[in-house]
Protein backbone atom coordinates (compact mmCIF):
# COMPACT_ATOMS: atom_id res chain seq x y z
CA UNK A 1 0.00 0.00 0.00
CA UNK A 2 1.27 3.37 -1.13
CA UNK A 3 1.96 5.98 1.50
CA UNK A 4 -1.02 8.23 0.65
CA UNK A 5 -3.55 5.78 0.74
CA UNK A 6 -1.87 4.70 3.99
CA UNK A 7 -2.67 7.96 5.68
CA UNK A 8 -6.22 8.06 3.81
CA UNK A 9 -7.00 5.22 5.95
CA UNK A 10 -5.85 6.44 9.20
CA UNK A 11 -8.22 9.59 9.19
CA UNK A 12 -10.95 7.59 7.83
CA UNK A 13 -10.33 4.78 10.66
CA UNK A 14 -10.10 7.97 13.26
CA UNK A 15 -13.13 9.40 11.80
CA UNK A 16 -15.08 5.84 12.28
CA UNK A 17 -14.02 5.39 15.39
CA UNK A 18 -15.25 8.72 16.74
CA UNK A 19 -18.75 8.27 15.24
CA UNK A 20 -19.40 4.62 15.45
CA UNK A 21 -19.04 1.91 17.48
CA UNK A 22 -16.68 -1.28 17.45
CA UNK A 23 -19.28 -3.41 16.00
CA UNK A 24 -19.30 -4.80 12.37
CA UNK A 25 -22.49 -7.16 10.83
CA UNK A 26 -22.86 -9.21 7.62
CA UNK A 27 -26.18 -7.87 6.51
CA UNK A 28 -28.37 -10.00 4.36
CA UNK A 29 -30.00 -9.04 0.97
CA UNK A 30 -33.10 -11.00 0.36
CA UNK A 31 -33.93 -11.19 -2.90
CA UNK A 32 -37.45 -12.24 -3.94
CA UNK A 33 -37.23 -13.09 -7.60
CA UNK A 34 -34.74 -13.69 -10.35
CA UNK A 35 -35.84 -11.67 -13.24
CA UNK A 36 -37.24 -7.63 -14.56
CA UNK A 37 -39.16 -6.09 -16.58
CA UNK A 38 -36.40 -3.42 -17.43
CA UNK A 39 -33.43 -6.24 -17.65
CA UNK A 40 -30.84 -4.08 -19.90
CA UNK A 41 -28.54 -2.94 -17.39
CA UNK A 42 -25.26 -3.71 -19.13
CA UNK A 43 -23.15 -5.50 -15.85
CA UNK A 44 -26.39 -7.20 -14.95
CA UNK A 45 -26.73 -10.74 -14.66
CA UNK A 46 -30.84 -10.31 -15.26
CA UNK A 47 -29.67 -8.83 -18.97
CA UNK A 48 -28.61 -12.09 -19.87
CA UNK A 49 -32.43 -14.05 -18.48
CA UNK A 50 -35.49 -13.41 -20.48
CA UNK A 51 -37.10 -10.20 -19.51
CA UNK A 52 -39.99 -9.90 -17.56
CA UNK A 53 -43.19 -9.21 -19.48
CA UNK A 54 -45.77 -6.62 -17.09
CA UNK A 55 -49.36 -7.55 -17.01
CA UNK A 56 -48.28 -11.58 -17.51
CA UNK A 57 -47.91 -13.69 -14.07
CA UNK A 58 -44.19 -13.38 -13.05
CA UNK A 59 -42.67 -17.15 -12.83
CA UNK A 60 -38.96 -16.64 -11.54
CA UNK A 61 -40.10 -15.22 -8.29
CA UNK A 62 -39.51 -17.06 -4.56
CA UNK A 63 -42.42 -18.17 -2.28
CA UNK A 64 -43.47 -16.41 0.24
CA UNK A 65 -42.71 -19.33 2.64
CA UNK A 66 -38.81 -19.25 1.11
CA UNK A 67 -38.37 -15.71 1.73
CA UNK A 68 -40.31 -15.60 5.14
CA UNK A 69 -38.15 -18.74 6.52
CA UNK A 70 -34.82 -16.77 5.35
CA UNK A 71 -35.77 -13.74 7.51
CA UNK A 72 -36.23 -16.04 10.76
CA UNK A 73 -33.46 -17.65 10.04
CA UNK A 74 -31.50 -14.32 9.51
CA UNK A 75 -32.91 -12.86 12.78
CA UNK A 76 -31.93 -16.07 14.81
CA UNK A 77 -28.29 -16.06 13.67
CA UNK A 78 -28.18 -12.57 14.88
CA UNK A 79 -27.36 -11.56 10.72
CA UNK A 80 -29.06 -8.22 9.90
CA UNK A 81 -31.75 -7.39 7.22
CA UNK A 82 -30.52 -5.09 5.32
CA UNK A 83 -33.49 -4.93 2.41
CA UNK A 84 -35.59 -7.00 0.25
CA UNK A 85 -34.39 -6.40 -3.83
CA UNK A 86 -34.86 -8.52 -6.64
CA UNK A 87 -35.95 -6.77 -10.74
CA UNK A 88 -37.65 -4.43 -11.24
CA UNK A 89 -41.29 -4.13 -11.33
CA UNK A 90 -41.71 -7.83 -11.31
CA UNK A 91 -44.21 -7.84 -8.28
CA UNK A 92 -47.25 -5.68 -7.39
CA UNK A 93 -47.05 -2.68 -4.92
CA UNK A 94 -49.97 -5.19 -3.19
CA UNK A 95 -47.78 -8.27 -3.51
CA UNK A 96 -45.09 -6.18 -1.74
CA UNK A 97 -47.42 -4.37 0.92
CA UNK A 98 -48.49 -7.63 1.91
CA UNK A 99 -44.84 -9.64 2.06
CA UNK A 100 -43.90 -6.57 4.33
CA UNK A 101 -46.26 -6.55 6.44
CA UNK A 102 -45.01 -10.13 7.32
CA UNK A 103 -41.39 -9.15 7.45
CA UNK A 104 -41.85 -6.46 9.80
CA UNK A 105 -43.88 -8.83 12.48
CA UNK A 106 -41.12 -11.32 11.61
CA UNK A 107 -38.58 -9.00 12.89
CA UNK A 108 -40.71 -6.47 15.38
CA UNK A 109 -39.31 -3.77 12.96
CA UNK A 110 -39.49 -2.31 8.95
CA UNK A 111 -36.92 -3.01 6.98
CA UNK A 112 -35.96 -0.80 3.36
CA UNK A 113 -36.71 -1.92 -0.07
CA UNK A 114 -33.96 -1.98 -2.95
CA UNK A 115 -35.40 -2.34 -6.51
CA UNK A 116 -34.92 0.61 -8.15
CA UNK A 117 -37.11 4.13 -8.98
CA UNK A 118 -40.51 3.78 -7.29
CA UNK A 119 -43.87 6.27 -8.48
CA UNK A 120 -44.32 9.02 -5.42
CA UNK A 121 -47.91 7.85 -5.62
CA UNK A 122 -46.18 3.82 -5.41
CA UNK A 123 -43.39 5.36 -2.09
CA UNK A 124 -46.63 6.95 -0.85
CA UNK A 125 -48.56 3.22 -0.33
CA UNK A 126 -45.15 1.45 0.34
CA UNK A 127 -44.32 3.87 3.22
CA UNK A 128 -46.18 2.67 6.29
CA UNK A 129 -44.47 -0.84 5.86
CA UNK A 130 -40.64 0.29 5.09
CA UNK A 131 -38.16 2.52 6.95
CA UNK A 132 -36.75 3.20 3.51
CA UNK A 133 -35.83 2.74 -0.17
CA UNK A 134 -32.70 2.29 -2.19
CA UNK A 135 -31.42 1.73 -5.53
CA UNK A 136 -28.60 0.85 -7.76
CA UNK A 137 -27.00 4.49 -9.00
CA UNK A 138 -24.47 2.74 -10.72
CA UNK A 139 -22.83 6.01 -11.01
CA UNK A 140 -23.79 9.94 -11.26
CA UNK A 141 -21.94 10.55 -14.22
CA UNK A 142 -25.21 10.97 -16.20
CA UNK A 143 -23.45 9.94 -19.79
CA UNK A 144 -21.81 7.01 -18.00
CA UNK A 145 -24.74 6.10 -16.39
CA UNK A 146 -27.69 6.43 -19.11
CA UNK A 147 -25.01 4.27 -21.42
CA UNK A 148 -25.01 1.36 -18.87
CA UNK A 149 -28.56 1.48 -17.83
CA UNK A 150 -30.46 2.60 -20.67
CA UNK A 151 -33.93 1.90 -19.37
CA UNK A 152 -33.15 3.63 -15.84
CA UNK A 153 -31.95 6.94 -16.91
CA UNK A 154 -30.29 9.22 -14.40
CA UNK A 155 -32.75 11.78 -14.05
CA UNK A 156 -35.67 9.03 -13.18
CA UNK A 157 -33.43 7.85 -9.70
CA UNK A 158 -32.78 11.64 -9.18
CA UNK A 159 -36.98 12.15 -8.65
CA UNK A 160 -36.89 8.69 -6.79
CA UNK A 161 -34.33 10.36 -4.21
CA UNK A 162 -36.24 13.31 -4.35
CA UNK A 163 -39.95 12.06 -3.65
CA UNK A 164 -37.92 9.88 -0.92
CA UNK A 165 -36.48 12.68 0.64
CA UNK A 166 -39.93 14.64 0.89
CA UNK A 167 -41.53 11.50 2.15
CA UNK A 168 -38.87 11.27 4.85
CA UNK A 169 -37.46 8.26 4.33
CA UNK A 170 -34.16 6.73 4.40
CA UNK A 171 -32.29 6.71 1.07
CA UNK A 172 -30.19 3.66 -0.02
CA UNK A 173 -27.76 3.74 -3.11
CA UNK A 174 -25.45 1.20 -4.41
CA UNK A 175 -22.37 2.24 -6.17
CA UNK A 176 -20.79 -0.13 -8.94
CA UNK A 177 -17.05 0.36 -9.16
CA UNK A 178 -15.12 -0.27 -12.17
CA UNK A 179 -17.51 0.05 -14.93
CA UNK A 180 -15.78 3.33 -16.22
CA UNK A 181 -15.99 5.90 -13.57
CA UNK A 182 -12.96 7.78 -12.41
CA UNK A 183 -11.81 8.91 -9.20
CA UNK A 184 -12.47 12.44 -9.48
CA UNK A 185 -16.38 11.30 -9.66
CA UNK A 186 -15.94 11.38 -6.28
CA UNK A 187 -16.47 14.67 -5.57
CA UNK A 188 -20.01 14.54 -7.59
CA UNK A 189 -20.74 11.47 -5.88
CA UNK A 190 -20.09 13.40 -2.23
CA UNK A 191 -22.91 16.12 -3.34
CA UNK A 192 -25.28 14.14 -4.58
CA UNK A 193 -24.96 12.12 -0.72
CA UNK A 194 -25.61 15.29 1.06
CA UNK A 195 -27.84 17.00 -1.77
CA UNK A 196 -30.50 14.48 -0.92
CA UNK A 197 -29.66 13.17 2.45
CA UNK A 198 -28.40 10.06 1.92
CA UNK A 199 -28.48 7.43 4.81
CA UNK A 200 -26.36 4.32 3.02
CA UNK A 201 -24.11 3.56 0.44
CA UNK A 202 -23.52 0.19 -0.55
CA UNK A 203 -20.38 0.09 -3.00
CA UNK A 204 -19.72 -3.12 -5.27
CA UNK A 205 -16.77 -4.38 -7.55
CA UNK A 206 -17.88 -4.75 -10.97
CA UNK A 207 -18.44 -8.84 -11.08
CA UNK A 208 -17.78 -10.11 -14.92
CA UNK A 209 -20.67 -11.37 -15.97
CA UNK A 210 -21.12 -13.82 -18.90
CA UNK A 211 -22.70 -12.51 -21.97
CA UNK A 212 -22.41 -9.15 -21.06
CA UNK A 213 -19.86 -6.22 -22.08
CA UNK A 214 -18.28 -6.29 -19.19
CA UNK A 215 -17.70 -10.00 -19.29
CA UNK A 216 -13.79 -9.60 -20.00
CA UNK A 217 -13.56 -7.15 -17.70
CA UNK A 218 -11.17 -7.12 -14.42
CA UNK A 219 -12.51 -6.39 -10.79
CA UNK A 220 -10.67 -3.25 -9.63
CA UNK A 221 -8.39 -4.08 -6.83
CA UNK A 222 -8.80 -3.90 -3.20
CA UNK A 223 -6.54 -0.32 -2.51
CA UNK A 224 -8.94 1.22 -4.99
CA UNK A 225 -12.30 0.04 -3.00
CA UNK A 226 -10.70 1.00 0.02
CA UNK A 227 -9.71 4.56 -1.43
CA UNK A 228 -13.17 4.82 -2.06
CA UNK A 229 -14.39 4.13 1.24
CA UNK A 230 -11.97 5.90 2.80
CA UNK A 231 -12.98 9.18 1.22
CA UNK A 232 -16.54 8.44 1.85
CA UNK A 233 -16.14 8.02 5.31
CA UNK A 234 -13.85 11.46 5.74
CA UNK A 235 -16.32 13.82 3.50
CA UNK A 236 -19.18 11.87 5.13
CA UNK A 237 -18.82 11.46 8.43
CA UNK A 238 -22.01 9.81 9.61
CA UNK A 239 -22.87 7.50 6.55
CA UNK A 240 -23.75 4.29 6.94
CA UNK A 241 -21.01 2.41 4.45
CA UNK A 242 -21.23 -1.21 3.06
CA UNK A 243 -19.12 -3.36 1.25
CA UNK A 244 -20.14 -6.67 -0.97
CA UNK A 245 -17.83 -8.89 -0.04
CA UNK A 246 -17.30 -12.51 -2.04
CA UNK A 247 -15.24 -15.46 -1.54
CA UNK A 248 -12.33 -14.07 -3.48
CA UNK A 249 -12.31 -11.10 -1.63
CA UNK A 250 -12.55 -12.17 2.22
CA UNK A 251 -8.89 -11.76 3.00
CA UNK A 252 -9.38 -7.89 2.39
CA UNK A 253 -11.91 -7.24 5.20
CA UNK A 254 -9.69 -6.01 7.22
CA UNK A 255 -8.82 -3.30 5.14
CA UNK A 256 -12.03 -2.19 4.31
CA UNK A 257 -12.72 -2.23 7.94
CA UNK A 258 -9.86 -0.10 8.53
CA UNK A 259 -10.77 2.57 5.69
CA UNK A 260 -14.65 3.13 7.93
CA UNK A 261 -16.79 0.41 6.47
CA UNK A 262 -19.53 -0.42 8.75
CA UNK A 263 -20.75 -3.92 7.62
CA UNK A 264 -20.73 -6.18 4.68
CA UNK A 265 -23.28 -7.81 2.49
CA UNK A 266 -23.36 -10.26 -0.08
CA UNK A 267 -21.51 -13.14 1.39
CA UNK A 268 -22.85 -16.43 0.34
CA UNK A 269 -23.65 -17.19 4.32
CA UNK A 270 -25.62 -20.72 4.11
CA UNK A 271 -22.85 -22.50 2.46
CA UNK A 272 -19.83 -20.55 3.62
CA UNK A 273 -20.56 -21.19 7.18
CA UNK A 274 -18.01 -22.96 9.26
CA UNK A 275 -15.51 -23.18 6.84
CA UNK A 276 -12.08 -21.24 6.06
CA UNK A 277 -14.12 -18.19 4.45
CA UNK A 278 -15.87 -17.52 7.56
CA UNK A 279 -12.77 -18.18 9.57
CA UNK A 280 -11.05 -16.35 7.50
CA UNK A 281 -14.17 -13.12 8.30
CA UNK A 282 -13.88 -13.13 12.00
CA UNK A 283 -10.24 -13.07 12.03
CA UNK A 284 -10.37 -9.98 9.68
CA UNK A 285 -12.64 -8.75 11.76
CA UNK A 286 -10.79 -8.77 15.33
CA UNK A 287 -7.30 -7.76 13.43
CA UNK A 288 -9.34 -4.51 12.36
CA UNK A 289 -10.20 -4.42 15.85
CA UNK A 290 -14.09 -4.97 15.21
CA UNK A 291 -16.68 -7.24 17.33
CA UNK A 292 -18.52 -9.36 14.33
CA UNK A 293 -22.22 -9.75 15.16
CA UNK A 294 -23.92 -12.90 14.71
CA UNK A 295 -23.00 -16.64 13.97
CA UNK A 296 -20.59 -17.59 11.61
CA UNK A 297 -18.77 -20.99 12.97
CA UNK A 298 -20.93 -22.40 15.56
CA UNK A 299 -24.26 -22.97 15.74
CA UNK A 300 -27.01 -21.52 18.74
CA UNK A 301 -29.30 -23.59 20.31
CA UNK A 302 -32.65 -22.61 18.50
CA UNK A 303 -36.05 -24.30 19.18
CA UNK A 304 -37.14 -23.81 15.39
CA UNK A 305 -40.51 -25.07 15.89
CA UNK A 306 -40.94 -23.39 18.62
CA UNK A 307 -39.62 -20.02 16.85
CA UNK A 308 -42.10 -20.96 14.02
CA UNK A 309 -45.57 -22.12 15.73
CA UNK A 310 -44.89 -18.41 18.33
CA UNK A 311 -45.12 -16.19 14.45
CA UNK A 312 -48.67 -14.83 14.19
CA UNK A 313 -49.60 -15.94 10.83
CA UNK A 314 -52.24 -18.89 9.62
CA UNK A 315 -51.51 -22.66 10.29
CA UNK A 316 -51.31 -23.45 6.50
CA UNK A 317 -48.45 -20.46 5.99
CA UNK A 318 -46.30 -21.91 9.22
CA UNK A 319 -46.24 -25.54 7.69
CA UNK A 320 -45.15 -23.75 4.92
CA UNK A 321 -42.31 -21.93 6.71
CA UNK A 322 -41.35 -24.91 8.91
CA UNK A 323 -40.90 -26.95 5.40
CA UNK A 324 -38.45 -24.45 3.99
CA UNK A 325 -37.09 -23.59 7.34
CA UNK A 326 -35.73 -27.11 7.56
CA UNK A 327 -33.80 -27.24 4.54
CA UNK A 328 -32.04 -24.94 5.10
CA UNK A 329 -31.10 -25.95 8.60
CA UNK A 330 -30.06 -28.98 6.65
CA UNK A 331 -27.83 -26.75 4.51
CA UNK A 332 -26.29 -25.57 7.63
CA UNK A 333 -25.89 -28.36 10.04
CA UNK A 334 -24.01 -30.12 6.85
CA UNK A 335 -20.98 -27.88 7.35
CA UNK A 336 -20.89 -28.59 10.80
CA UNK A 337 -20.93 -32.13 10.20
CA UNK A 338 -18.29 -32.62 7.33
CA UNK A 339 -16.31 -30.24 10.05
CA UNK A 340 -16.70 -33.08 12.74
CA UNK A 341 -15.75 -35.63 10.93
CA UNK A 342 -12.80 -34.08 8.89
Amino acid sequence: MNKELNNLIEKADKIYQKNFTNETYFERSIFINWTCSIADCKYCYLSTKPKHKQGIEPKAIRSKESILAEVLLCKKMGWHIGYITGGLRVESVEYLTDLLKKINLILDKKIMMNFGPYSKSEIVKLKPYIKGMGSAIESFNEELHNFICPSKPLKSLLLFLKNLQEENLQKLITIILGIGEKKEDLDLVIKKIKEYDINQVQLCFLKPIENTIFAEVPSPDPEYMAWWIAQLRINCPNLIIKVALVKDRIGDVELYLKAGVNGFTRFMVLSDLNTKYSRELEEGCQNAGRNLLGYFNKLPQIDWDKEVNNLPFEEELKGKIKLKLLQYIKRINKNFQLEVNS
